[in-house]
């Protein structure tokens, strides 16, 4: 089947397919106190695995389309008695690889801590799961808990995977990259996916407070973090939105049903907080018909970065917890797969506890102690609104100074490999690589892998050729990051070194 959908929902369903770390692993934990029948919660899992088809799937590309193929294996569901250490243990599994192309693409493991205390850990591909599928998770693990076997749900995938020539002409108008964000007074460009930290925050209160009439509690956290970048010196500000494609036939399946789209703003210092909400309330009616997204290379040749935007968000109101008798349940929603692809990315799950932040980071672009003081910053805005939603954008008081000094020896906006000097015989082997690939007779090292026809499936064959001969893997956002013989020749030397 053409997974049309996805390709559609995805700007990224290409690199998703082929990328490589643990960027793209969605984690999730239920921990279990009291006497829980592992049999049963076994045999769960299992009926989970069944009812959901696509968990069952790996993906194949034939004709530049992605085609849902059932795997050899079925996601693995595992029982470990005993975990002496649940935090190592935990590292391991989402750090463990999937075989994007044999499968399978999510995993299951029961770990006992004690007698009396359980953990299950659920891993798997962004390809075969978002962020909603782990409300459905929950609920029918929940179910087929108490109940037995779930009954099986179609595949959801399907269609003809044509692009509506409205979609295409607003995008194509609208699509712009901004490569960096200013934080600190300084430019962070993300390069590719990398290393990711955490800071942990809780808006609940000041949520509640600065709530006012017009906008949703989506929109007032979108603007406050688009007001904020706006006071940290961004003129132009651009923030990736992951927005939910589910309809009412998809609601109860679990897949991924997600795009992330763009959402820009370029507000005047005097712009009152209120009118900013409203502008951006009007910008995402806009853009919702066209959250069908066609894939890169059908909007007129567009070629997003890694990151689409070095800022970003993903909201989502979670469902109510699910029952599970004589035990009491606590999830972890906001489990970090330790990678990061923007310089910023605030993940918030909106529950009945309250409104819960992770704000991911990497190290190497933004600092823990910068990020904390974003998380301030943040809470500083939600203050001022609650006092004036009317309050001017130039007036936003932040608790100290919002410019600070970049890190001592970095340079976050350059890339680690500008200016590096390239092995002349390494650029003449990954050379010889692309012209077999490409069936060229001369490639020159600056020339862009796009302009000379590649697409994702030449940058598997030129990745397969590179392992073989050069005895190196190169991750798939090089190819995003610097498509050229140079810029990947480049990349292969470091990963040697």
């Amino acid at each position: 089947m053409v997974l049309a959908s996805q390709a559609q929902h995805g700007m990224w369903i290409t690199e998703r397919v082929h990328g490589t770390g643990t960027a793209y692993h969605m984690p999730f934990a239920l921990w279990f106190d009291g006497p829980l029948d592992r049999e049963a919660m076994l045999a769960a899992c299992a009926s989970v695995v069944a009812r959901h088809p696509v968990l069952s799937c790996v993906f194949e590309e034939r004709d530049g389309e992605l085609h849902l193929v059932p795997a050899a294996a079925k996601p693995p569901v595992e029982f470990l008695p005993s975990v002496p250490d649940p935090e190592a243990f935990v590292e391991r599994e989402i750090a463990r690889p999937f075989d994007l192309e044999r499968g399978p693409l999510a995993r299951f493991t029961l770990a006992g801590v004690s007698p009396e205390r359980h953990l299950l850990l659920f891993v798997a591909h962004h390809l075969v799961f978002d962020g909603m599928s782990k409300d459905v998770l929950v609920r029918d693990l929940a179910a087929a808990y108490t109940g037995g076997p779930l009954s099986p749900l179609p595949l959801p995938y399907g269609g003809s995977g044509e692009v509506p020539a409205e979609a295409a002409a607003y995008w194509r108008e609208r699509w712009r990259e901004v490569p960096s964000v200013v934080v600190g007074g300084v430019p962070r460009a993300p390069r590719v996916a990398g290393r990711g930290e955490t800071v942990l925050f809780d808006l609940t209160r000041e949520m509640a407070a600065a709530a006012f009439d017009g906008v949703s509690r989506f929109e007032l956290f979108l603007s406050a973090v688009h007001a904020l970048l706006f006071r940290y010196g961004n003129a132009e500000v651009s923030v990736a939105v992951a927005l939910s494609t589910r309809t009412p036939e998809t609601r109860d399946h679990i897949g991924l049903f997600a795009t992330e789209l763009p959402v820009f703003s370029a507000p005047e210092p005097d712009l009152a907080f209120r009118d900013l909400a409203l502008r951006l309330r009007a910008e995402m009616r806009r853009l919702n018909a066209f959250r069908e997204v066609p894939v890169a290379r059908a909007v007129g040749g567009i070629r997003p970065r890694p990151a689409l935007a070095p800022a970003s968000i993903s909201f989502r109101r979670r469902a109510a917890d699910r029952d599970f008798p004589g035990l009491r349940v606590s999830a972890e929603w906001k489990m970090s797969n330790h990678v990061v692809r923007n310089a910023l990315h605030f993940q918030a799950v909106d529950g009945d506890d309250g409104l819960h932040v992770t704000l991911h980071h990497s190290p190497e672009i933004v600092s823990r102690e910068e990020a904390e003081r974003v998380a301030a910053h943040l809470r500083a805005v939600l203050e001022a609104v609650a006092a004036d939603p009317g309050v001017r954008l130039a007036a936003l008081p932040l608790p100290e100074a919002a410019v600070v000094t970049a890190s001592p020896g970095a340079s976050p906006s350059e890339s680690p490999r500008s200016g590096a000097a390239v092995d002349g015989e390494l650029v003449g082997q990954v050379r010889g690589i692309w012209m077999e690939v490409l069936r060229l007779d001369d490639i020159a090292p600056d020339e862009d892998l796009y302009d000379l026809g590649g697409h994702s499936l030449t940058i598997t064959q030129i990745c397969a050729r590179i392992r073989k001969r050069l005895g190196v893997d190169v991750p798939f956002d090089v190819f995003l990051d610097d498509p050229t013989i140079a810029g990947v020749a480049a990349a292969v030397g470091e990963l040697r070194a």
